[in-house]
């Protein structure tokens, strides 16, 4: 969602050096987009989810770098832009001394931010991002282009797909039916129930369609292992994943991570959503949809913040959505 504003600021800071920090939880990541000159690795489980005391050790290294030291290149820097909501961010960005300091306005982090933007209420966090590093309102929030694979990464994908048993030249839909997990937050309330992903998988393979079941070890453990498709999940890297989508003509995906990797792979893409507000997360392209069967319940969305309530509404915002809802929306966009 951040690509757009690394975009912008590569092409609007010509002769920078741009340095990432981005957490090792999102590494393989960094490491794909094509914007900076330096990647930096930060503990992110550390820093965000440890102990009193790692959380310090995190901070401290984190100053180290914000300060020049423990970047390959050991220079001062003159900006940073925080795309972190905790204000304690902006606060270690002050006290490293760093010049021009842009963030949001959240918390306390408004007295430690030379520009603090104050993000609206349902826009769209491409778009929040975009104002906060400055860029002009008209600037292409779109994260297309933005993964760029390493070299014969794709063909290695190929093959392994192929070893798996996926077609090649056959219409493809890939299912991410996971996600919900990050270093903070462990949630199951972000996925479409199973059952949904089976009779979907069945209504498309009826159609001619293999479908592709990807994602990591925790979300293999979801299958039974008969389900209908071709099951990728567990068996492949990120970056695996990532060619497996490339080749894919749809990708439906609850809202994860494999939601904005498709639209930056120039994939369409059939969102879910429940708990969260598809007006910060929604795809972009006009290539994609977005069902939400929470809009009109009054509990949805839930999620702030980083943050879930426990469900009283037996998850409702995804269970009422039907396999035939979006059966019908793969069909509209399938080739």
């Amino acid at each position: 969602l951040a690509a757009p504003s690394f975009r912008w600021l590569r092409e609007s800071r010509r002769g920078a050096r741009l340095t990432l920090a981005v957490g090792e939880s999102c590494l393989e990541v960094g490491r794909h987009l094509p914007f900076f000159d330096e990647v930096i690795a930060v503990d992110d489980a550390e820093l965000l989810a440890g102990s009193p005391l790692q959380k310090a050790q995190g901070a401290a290294g984190l100053f180290r770098m914000m300060r020049g030291r423990g970047a390959a290149t050991d220079t001062s820097f003159s900006s940073v832009f925080i795309f972190h909501r905790d204000w304690r961010f902006a606060a270690l960005a002050r006290l490293a001394g760093i010049p021009e300091r842009r963030g949001f306005d959240a918390g306390w982090a408004r007295g430690f931010l030379t520009h603090a933007l104050r993000a609206g209420e349902h826009e769209h966090h491409a778009a929040q991002y975009l104002r906060m590093v400055g860029a002009p309102a008209d600037t292409e929030d779109s994260p297309s282009g933005s993964w760029v694979f390493f070299e014969d990464e794709q063909g290695k994908a190929d093959s392994l797909a192929v070893a798996h048993g996926l077609r090649a030249g056959v219409r493809t839909v890939v299912f991410a039916f996971g996600g919900g997990r990050n270093v903070k937050t462990r949630t199951a309330l972000k996925c479409w129930p199973a059952e949904g992903w089976r009779d979907l998988a069945r209504e498309l393979a009826a159609r001619s369609v293999q479908v592709v079941w990807v994602g990591d070890a925790e979300d293999a453990a979801l299958l039974h292992g008969n389900e209908t498709g071709v099951l990728l999940a567990g068996k492949l890297s990120l970056s695996e994943s990532a060619g497996v989508v490339a080749r894919a003509d749809l990708v439906v995906s609850n809202d994860s991570f494999m939601l904005h990797l498709a639209e930056a792979l120039r994939v369409p893409v059939v969102g879910i959503f429940g708990p969260t507000d598809p007006g910060h997360y929604r795809p972009r392209s006009v290539r994609s949809r977005t069902l939400w069967a929470g809009e009109g319940l009054p509990c949805s969305p839930c999620h702030r913040d980083g943050w879930f309530p426990v469900c009283r509404h037996d998850h409702r915002c995804m269970r009422d959505l039907s396999a035939a809802t979006v059966l019908s929306a793969c069909l509209e966009l399938l080739p």
